[in-house]
């Protein structure tokens, strides 16, 4: 499918997904009996939970463990290890919204064997917590005041104050999975310990193997609480090349290639054996500005840069049409947006102007200058992932046309994300310009990790270090309301503000687009979460 999707078209894949016609006839030679392989093309940096930073760690978590809740193909909250999601209505969060209980499975085990209690979801919080160990956000869980275990099945959660995004904490994600107490306890912190790469779980899946830069592997879990998984094994490649997965997937080499770029999207669907399935998602490609480094530091700067980028050539060249362009850090597709803004227009002349008008004069060697100074910096991404390096290429050129010095640095995914205690790259703000994708872990509006005030890394996740009391009141407000009307109108000021100051620029709003083996059955791709959400359910 390599068109624009209408505003129309993306919101009907909001509330189901597009799944081609695939074959009911017996296996085909190419599929091994009981072994589904999955390519992806980064390497979790750990299999803790509550030290990892990256989005694919989440992926391999739902094989590994569960959460209280999961997301499911709709993007809402279903119950995992609980029973039910609380709410207001069903009596499990307070009427006065400060606490929540949960009632846990009763047969739920650690895959050694050893029974999961509430006790594990209160020692999970109190790592979360814990300030040795190198959680890359604690939001949401500072706004805890404590857990408590009344009996083994039964979890009390009491918040500080009213939160409304309360319910979607300890999901089955990063910094959310439910942790095995009697394994982890022990440890003055978890930053580098064994279980990070031999984890113990509760999912419908055990690790048997991590041949590093290769791949992982699993084997079923037949004691887990929901029931054995239908597929016995998983081959987790790592392809750290989008053109490499794409071979392994023409070969089938690989039975799924979650998460196929646009640009690679009309070769899938010509593929013998092959379906795709997309989806709208609440995931964001964007570019990220460190405004504690000069000369990112200063809004024109910024400004200027933003007119001298041809969004719509990024958008219909590189997304190639596919997506949800849209400027700020809400997807229009989901409610929370302000419909009246837009992106600043393609204008090269305008941007010079701007920067003549903050002092930076061009110079006879075409790039600009101020108090002798050149404008200059740096960008970053993911080395190998083709259309941010696309991208990074194309504003090399765009933005030397309007005298800027754009150098080209680009790393493996888990040294630019690695916490700050790990010398991470973006939490460690030792980056100019980024391109990435946040993958927001639940499907509330509340962006207080990503661009908070107070929310700079370990704390946060406010990469671009940026800091404005307006929108960070707007932030606090917002939280405190249950209610979804009296919510939006805080969330439509704190996208304005982003709009005018410009830390960040949001690219595109991405479609998740799997292909998938034809004899796969059961692939419910999820807009927030984890498309690997209903894993146990999936047959070959």
């Amino acid at each position: 499918m390599t068109r624009l999707l209408s505003a129309a078209a993306i919101i009907a894949l909001c509330a189901c997904t597009r799944i081609e016609s695939a074959s009911n006839t017996a296996r085909h030679p190419w599929t091994v009996p009981d072994t589904l392989r999955v390519g992806a093309y980064e390497e979790p940096d750990n299999l803790n939970p509550a030290v990892t930073s990256m989005s694919f760690s989440s992926d391999v978590f739902q094989l590994i463990y569960d959460g209280l809740i999961r997301y499911d193909d709709k993007g809402d909250p279903v119950p995992d290890l609980a029973t039910e999601v609380p709410t207001q209505q069903n009596g499990g969060i307070s009427k006065d919204g400060t606490t929540l209980t949960y009632h846990l499975a009763p047969n739920a085990r650690w895959q050694d064997g050893v029974p999961l209690t509430a006790d594990d979801v209160v020692f999970t919080y109190q790592a979360l917590m814990n300030p040795a160990n190198n959680v890359p956000t604690r939001i949401g869980y500072d706004r805890i005041t404590r857990v408590e275990a009344p009996d083994p099945h039964t979890v009390r959660v009491v918040l500080k104050q009213p939160y409304a995004p309360a319910q979607f904490l300890f999901r089955d994600l990063a910094q959310g999975a439910i942790m095995p107490k009697h394994l982890l306890a022990h440890y003055a912190d978890v930053n580098q310990v064994p279980f990070n790469t031999n984890p113990i779980g509760s999912g419908p899946y055990r690790l048997t193997g991590w041949r590093h830069g290769s791949e992982l592997i699993f084997d079923a879990n037949p004691e887990y609480f929901r029931g054995p998984p239908k597929i016995k094994h998983i081959v987790w490649r790592f392809i750290n090349d989008q053109n490499t997965l794409l071979s392994q997937l023409r070969t089938h080499e690989i039975d799924l290639d979650y998460g196929v770029p646009p640009y690679l999207v009309s070769q899938v669907q010509k593929m013998d054996g092959i379906r795709t399935v997309d989806t709208s998602t609440l995931h964001w490609e964007h570019i990220v500005f460190n405004v504690r480094h000069s000369p990112l530091d200063e809004r024109t700067v910024r400004l200027a840069l933003v007119y001298a980028m041809d969004e719509r050539a990024i958008f219909t060249k590189i997304y190639h049409g596919l997506g949800r362009p849209w400027p700020t850090d809400q997807n229009p597709d989901y409610g929370w947006s302000d419909p009246s803004l837009d992106y600043y227009p393609h204008d090269p002349k305008k941007a010079g102007e701007i920067l003549d008008a903050a002092g930076w004069r061009l110079g006879s060697d075409g790039f600009r200058y101020k108090n002798g100074r050149r404008l200059a910096f740096s960008i970053s991404t993911v080395a190998g992932v083709k259309p941010r390096e696309a991208i990074e290429v194309l504003l090399q050129s765009e933005w030397r046309d309007v005298g800027v010095d754009l150098t080209v640095k680009n790393y493996p995914a888990q040294v630019l994300f690695a916490p700050v205690g790990a010398g991470g790259l973006l939490y460690g703000g030792k980056t100019d310009a980024a391109i990435f994708t946040w993958n927001n872990s639940t499907p509330d509006p509340d962006d207080e990790s990503f661009i908070g005030p107070n929310m700079f890394p370990p704390k946060g996740q406010n990469m671009m270090f940026y800091a404005n009391e307006r929108l960070g009141r707007d932030q606090q407000a917002a939280l405190r309301v249950y209610d979804r009307a009296k919510r939006k109108p805080y969330y439509i000021d704190i996208q304005r503000i982003i709009l005018h100051d410009v830390p960040e620029y949001t690219f595109d709003w991405e479609p998740e687009i799997d292909a998938i083996n034809v004899d796969l059955k059961g692939v419910r791709p999820a807009p927030v979460g984890s498309d690997f959400w209903n894993i146990a359910d999936w047959q070959l």
